[in-house]
């Protein structure tokens, strides 16, 4: 969140602080599921890892089976790009049959009398042509319109996106991401976006950003382009804020919340603090996983609220996590990135935030102690926090070197002078980032989080806290090191830990994953933080400091 300069002789450095996600966060740092804390990543703990230096790469081209599927993903990777390229044309056909209807319907109701009372011309000639396809392909009503509605805004707003999907580049997910993340902007700024995109966009979809990612340089590239479109879009958003429930099967349903990312990420927090407190063990004797066990914290909660009991008196544990993170030149409003997004963390998906609305909810959340104060942004009030900040520093390419925590703002608020200096006081008493022994201390799991926030596993949602840390190079012939650890949850890290895949960790926190069953390789890369993604303040510079 904040820029800051080592005085010291050290290399310069930025800082990017971001205030906690919830207030009052402990010094112990904890996996999600603590009953699995002391089983994971252990040698001890069923998993015999395959060093990743014995890896005999060679023998995985040699083998016939491996060629065999070799030929098969090639063959699958084929059908897909004939599949958008059949979408692609199938989207122009259906702009031109939109447009033909559209067009004999408009003369069709100039030649009738209006009736007074009657729906708008407009209103009923785009049900009709939704109609008319709706019939053509067999699909309800909801799936038509929506189909019409991406036809043309492919065709007449960003058609090089629709090339891309007619020659493979992008598939037909990536495509409705695009047009659906630009709903909020004028169409030459939404043409603009999709331009963008495809600029970072590699030869085919599994080329280039997996899906999670591609979502969110889009958020953040709708928010560099129009970061007013994107609050105009964000105020609404919350004003639709709903409560939904809906039968599932087996007797069962789900119950949907939709409402600001910071109170979702807030509230799941506490439901799996609560989780925590409960017995893990289910009246059968059968072990109840956190999921189980928040469900049943969060429907406790409101039987007690119900039968007018106390609410659960339990100690609520809070980690130490990035809750809200942004660039310092965000935070103080100058600078090259002052107009660069902010991101929410604790969510499976990053969340992104318009700048002003990032610098209110920061400033909320650092400037005050324990009080309540108002977000401009929705008008709805916003505990204060504890006032602890992490301050992220990172290198010229905005990698994170090191993590500094400030546990109070000075009396009257920060300034980047005041936090430079406080910054600074720390830089030689910091903790070291590796260990002796199997077990990562605090410092080491806080580096990680910090530096990869999900799973390092291809597109994978799981929350670091939630995840093994996992050493690269098996302990003890590999180091407790941050260069030697990443986040893996349970199912990634036994796929490694069996011989499935071989990684490589990179010092960024990039991870090259060898698919031994296929012989593909990925490569995983944390999302560059506010403020480094190409076009962003430091993103546009190169990582050079102003």
């Amino acid at each position: 969140m904040f820029d800051s300069s080592s005085s010291n002789g050290r290399d310069s450095v930025e800082a990017a602080p971001q205030a906690d996600g919830a207030p009052g966060a402990d010094d112990v740092a904890r996996h999600e599921d603590a009953d699995a804390t002391a089983a994971a990543d252990r040698g001890a703990d069923g998993f015999d890892e395959v060093p990743c230096d014995q890896v005999d790469e060679a023998s995985v081209d040699q083998d016939p089976d491996a060629s065999a599927a070799a030929a098969l993903v090639a063959q699958i990777r084929a059908d897909t790009a004939a599949i958008s390229a059949a979408e692609a044309r199938r989207l122009r056909h259906v702009a031109e049959l939109a447009a033909r209807l559209e067009s004999e319907a408009v003369a069709m109701l100039a030649s009738m009398p209006r009736v007074p009372g009657a729906p708008q011309d407009h209103e009923v000639i785009d049900s009709a042509v939704d109609g008319e396809v709706q019939v053509t392909l067999g699909i309800g009503p909801g799936p038509a319109a929506k189909l019409v509605h991406l036809a043309r805004r492919l065709t007449t707003v960003m058609p090089h996106a629709l090339d891309a999907l007619e020659s493979g580049r992008l598939d037909m997910a990536r495509v409705r991401a695009l047009a659906d993340a630009t709903e909020v902007l004028p169409g030459h700024l939404a043409r603009d976006v999709a331009d963008q995109m495809l600029d970072v966009a590699e030869d085919a979809p599994w080329a280039g950003l997996s899906p999670r990612a591609w979502r969110a340089r889009i958020d953040r590239t709708v928010i560099r382009v129009d970061a007013d479109a994107a609050r105009r879009g964000r105020r609404e958003s919350y004003e639709a804020r709903l409560v939904r429930s809906t039968p599932t099967i087996d007797g069962m349903a789900e119950l949907i919340v939709t409402a600001d990312a910071t109170d979702v990420a807030m509230a799941e927090q506490v439901l799996t603090d609560l989780a925590h407190g409960r017995d893990a063990t289910g009246p059968d004797g059968d072990y109840l996983t956190v999921d189980q066990r928040r469900v049943d914290a969060f429907v406790d909660v409101f039987r007690r609220v119900r039968d007018g009991r106390d609410l659960p008196g339990m100690p609520v544990r809070r980690e130490r996590e990035l809750g809200l993170v942004m660039p310092a030149d965000t935070f103080f409003g100058d600078g090259p990135a002052a107009d660069d997004p902010g991101e929410v963390r604790g969510l499976g998906q990053t969340a992104y935030l318009d700048p002003q609305t990032a610098r209110e909810q920061a400033q909320a959340l650092v400037g005050t102690n324990n009080t309540s104060t108002s977000n401009a942004s929705t008008n709805r009030p916003t505990a204060g926090g504890s006032g602890a900040v992490n301050v992220m520093l990172v290198d010229r390419a905005g990698a994170l070197v090191r993590m500094v925590r400030l546990s109070k703002p000075p009396r009257g608020g920060w300034t980047r002078a005041l936090l430079e200096a406080a910054v600074a006081a720390q830089l030689d008493s910091l903790p070291p980032l590796s260990c002796e022994g199997y077990v990562p201390t605090v410092a080491i799991a806080e580096h990680l989080r910090a530096r990869n926030p999900r799973c390092t596993g291809y597109d994978c949602p799981r929350k670091a806290a939630r995840c093994d840390l996992d050493h690269d190079i098996a302990y003890p012939r590999g180091p407790t090191h941050v260069n030697n650890l990443d986040p893996r949850c349970r199912r990634q890290h036994e796929h490694k830990t069996r011989g499935l895949v071989h990684t490589r960790l990179h010092p960024d926190g990039a991870v090259e994953t060898t698919m031994l069953l296929t012989g593909l390789v990925i490569t995983t890369r944390p999302e560059p933080l506010p403020g480094y993604a190409p076009g962003e303040g430091y993103g546009r510079a190169g990582g050079a400091k102003a």
